[in-house]
């Protein structure tokens, strides 16, 4: 029957201990002033626990509003009176839920504030006020917890609106009748101490490590979000799954590390060893390549899925499009509303470690981003697409004794690539990204992966896989690449075949210029470039010669000779292209789908003729293709199924073409198409994805049209030759015959050609 008397709070962790547990028997009446991770872990304890402990969180107190302050009268009329039967009875008939005990300590507690309030000088009619107010706000806004005071657990109240004085008294009776209350200051302390000069009431908890609060600090939201990332853990199965412990092993030879089993790592079940490392560079040229094809034959040999990707191509619009409809209402819903969609494997404790590093990797990445959900809902995507799409590769046969390993050859080129590589990285798989160039440029930053450099490079184009791959190479081979990267890196000298990728772009010249320019090579002209380290910009001459300079028929094709030389493909009349090469199965219909060529059917369809040709070859034959279509140059592509017809032209080039195509080196000269057309017959649409096609590719073309005739122009959306009026326009005239040639570049090591120089 006595109240709860009330203690100074010393420590956060007593707030939330019972009654028995304190260094002291009471209640706590404190206020916070200051911020830090022990009150961020306190509210999120206690929102927690509220489903077992009477918790409530309270911003600003409205004052009651007509209906209410209605409603009371109609129950309990306008009487009052500073008397402990009056209150007693008023308690009785307002809140019949409180037992007697409950009553009698809240007739105590209110009778102390009322008679400290007339001894202040407070009139009746103020009394009366301040008791309708707190009779209102204990129903509206208490009655939850009232049933509860001074019963094991303690109710808390947790508060952070700008303090009141009537609130303050409300807190000092529920205190005293037996409850924890906590006063949240996010505007500091300077309020509170205008209401208790002397800290009579709430004494002030003091932290050392304590900073001001978060910029737009709110109770609510925080509690909201608290509740969501507890509803997360549920989704993942609770917070007893083991956690990463990455890296706190290693012995710094990270290859060697890599082999230890889990036992030699360490036997704490609570945690899983696993490791985040960066190798860049190469200590050992001549061993580099049977070093890794060893390693990860060792690797096998233990049981361990290996999975090496060397690239990770962005996720599909069928991989996109069902997650696309995550919840925008916070970074938290659109995480639980996500984590359902990550592919469940056959452990249930590695589907609650993906879940769980899914959440808390995109949380802190909702952080560091201030919330923009957009930014976080394509970083989120992203992590579920490529975690399905690799997941039952990587987790093949998965056990905690045998963790499997992620290598990615290359480094991280997107900053969505390097939030992957982190997201597996607390993962229970060891994830390596490994590449041979000595300081190769990278996104991938994380504060646990651990980084070695080798001052060392090697040019590697993949993996080594098999023994094949892991063929060692020699003193003298490794001698002639260091200094053939030497002398070819910007210095203006180019090796054979040096560059995969090319984009033509058109030179804009005068029709005299067109002979100045036709023998030279790509790095002499204007507007010659390489772009992010691997694409070659080459300028073309894409021209078109109308009529004849001064009638004079023999120099005009004397003209054409000088252009039509080697190396040149040359026609001399038109329609040029035979429908009837194009295969009479050939279907392209099913090798084009969401404006995107299906390569993989593409290849293995019976009419694809490229499978002879260079690995870059064929991906450059494919990507011009591609941008054919996607430039939209072709009147129809995507509307009247033109796109299946450009498909069916490109598939079937012409085999001087195609050899053509397949020795042109980007740094060299371009070959070249001289097309003469000398009569109303014009090129065929098939003429006219041909040379879009071969300008794409950085063919330089002229068209010699002595009539003036649009003979292509019809077939494109935009002008694609530039166009030069020669002189008057002349008919009938008779294309001579030439002989076009290509000429073989020579190839062979660096020294071999200087050897042979000598």
């Amino acid at each position: 029957n006595m109240m709860l008397k009330r203690q100074k709070l010393l420590s956060l962790d007593d707030f939330l201990k019972p009654i028995a547990q304190r260094p002291a028997p009471g209640v706590y009446f404190c206020r916070i002033a200051g911020y830090s991770a022990a009150v961020a872990a306190l509210l999120e304890q206690a929102a927690a626990s509220r489903t077992k402990v009477p918790t409530l969180f309270l911003d600003q107190l409205q004052n009651p509003d007509e209906k209410q302050l209605a409603y009371f009268r109609e129950i309990m009329g306008m009487d009052f009176a500073l008397d402990a039967g009056f209150l007693d009875r008023a308690l009785r008939k307002w809140l019949p839920r409180l037992n007697d005990v409950q009553r009698g300590s809240l007739v105590r507690s209110l009778m102390q504030t009322l008679q400290g309030q007339r001894a202040q000088g407070k009139t009746d009619n103020m009394l009366r006020n301040a008791y309708i107010k707190f009779m209102c706000w204990m129903y509206y806004r208490f009655e939850q917890i009232l049933h509860k005071l001074g019963q094991e657990p303690l109710p808390r109240i947790f508060y952070d609106g700008v303090l009141s004085a009537h609130e303050l008294q409300l807190f000092c009776v529920l205190g005293n009748a037996g409850c924890d209350i906590a006063l949240l200051e996010p505007h500091g302390d300077d309020t509170y101490q205008k209401l208790d000069p002397h800290s009579a009431y709430a004494a002030l908890y003091a932290e050392g490590t304590a900073a001001p609060f978060p910029a737009g600090f709110s109770l609510t939201a925080f509690v909201r979000k608290a509740g969501e990332r507890q509803q997360m853990v549920s989704l993942y199965g609770g917070d007893d799954l083991p956690v990463a412990a990455t890296n706190t092993w290693l012995s710094g030879d990270l290859l060697a590390d890599a082999l230890k089993r889990s036992a030699e790592r360490g036997n704490d079940n609570r945690c899983f060893c696993n490791m985040f490392v960066r190798i860049r560079g190469v200590e050992d040229k001549a061993a580099y390549v049977q070093q890794l094809f060893r390693w990860q034959n060792q690797l096998k040999e233990q049981g361990r899925k290996v999975t090496v990707l060397e690239s990770i191509p962005v996720p599909t619009p069928g991989e996109v499009s069902p997650l696309s409809g995550c919840s925008m209402q916070s970074a938290q819903r659109m995480i639980m509303t996500l984590l359902p969609a990550l592919k469940s494997t056959a452990s249930k404790q590695l589907d609650g470690i993906a879940r769980r590093a899914f959440s808390e990797l995109l949380l802190a990445e909702a952080a560091q981003d201030g919330d923009r959900l957009n930014r976080l809902k394509n970083k989120a995507i992203y992590l579920v697409c490529w975690y399905n799409r690799y997941m039952p590769m990587v987790f093949d046969r998965w056990s905690m004794e045998a963790l499997p390993v992620f290598v990615y050859f290359g480094t991280c080129g997107t900053a969505f690539e390097a939030l992957f590589l982190r997201f597996l990285s607390r993962l229970p798989l060891d994830v390596l990204e490994i590449t041979p160039v000595g300081g190769a440029a990278c996104t991938l930053d994380d504060p646990k992966l651990f980084s070695r450099e080798s001052p060392g490079s090697l040019t590697l184009a993949h993996f080594p896989d098999s023994p094949d791959d892991a063929a060692i190479g020699t003193v003298a081979f490794h001698a002639e690449q260091e200094l053939t990267e030497v002398l070819y890196q910007d210095s203006g000298m180019y090796r054979t075949q040096q560059y995969t990728k090319a984009t033509a772009v058109t030179l804009q010249t005068m029709y005299e210029e067109i002979f100045l320019l036709w023998d030279q090579e790509m790095p002499i002209r204007p507007g010659f470039e390489i772009i992010g380290g691997d694409t070659v910009l080459t300028p073309v001459v894409t021209a078109k010669v109308s009529g004849v300079k001064n009638r004079d028929v023999t120099a005009y094709w004397n003209d054409v000779r000088k252009l039509a030389g080697e190396n040149t493909y040359y026609i001399r009349s038109c329609p040029h292209f035979d429908p009837g090469t194009v295969d009479a199965g050939f279907n392209p219909v099913p090798m084009i789908k969401n404006r995107k060529l299906q390569r993989q059917k593409i290849r293995e369809n019976t009419a694809y003729a490229y499978g002879l040709l260079r690995e870059e070859v064929q991906v450059f034959i494919l990507d011009k293709i591609q941008q054919l279509l996607d430039s939209d140059l072709i009147k129809g592509t995507f509307a009247q199924g033109m796109e299946y017809k450009i498909l069916s032209v490109a598939l079937h080039l012409d085999k001087e073409l195609v050899r053509m195509i397949q020795r042109y080196d980007f740094t060299k000269q371009a070959p070249k198409v001289v097309l003469a057309c000398t009569d109303e017959r014009g090129c065929s649409l098939e003429d006219g994805i041909l040379l879009a096609l071969l300008h794409f590719m950085g063919f330089d073309e002229v068209l010699f049209v002595p009539t003036g005739y649009q003979i292509v122009e019809r077939y494109y959306s935009q002008p694609l030759f530039v166009e030069h009026q020669a002189g008057e326009y002349l008919y009938d005239l008779t294309a001579p015959y030439l002989s076009s040639g290509t000429t073989a570049q020579q190839g062979g090591g660096l020294f071999t050609r200087i050897f042979r120089r000598g």
